[in-house]
């Protein structure tokens, strides 16, 4: 009897299924508009005085 050939697997790598626990985890929820009206603001505006900035200002 002839020898029966054996098929051979085709073995795909699934890189996003292997590397998807080191990318997707939970982040914290900040709500933006709850701090907005506690008087939170990211990047603090006028913080400077108008001293300090006298070389923007002037216009001749």
């Amino acid at each position: 009897m002839a020898k029966a050939k054996k098929k051979l697997e085709i073995v795909v790598n699934n890189f996003v299924a292997k590397h998807m626990h080191e990318v997707n985890q939970s982040q914290v929820f900040v709500d933006r508009k709850k701090n907005a009206k506690r008087g939170y603001s990211k990047h603090k505006q006028e913080r400077y005085s108008e001293d300090y900035r006298s070389f923007c200002l002037k216009a001749a």
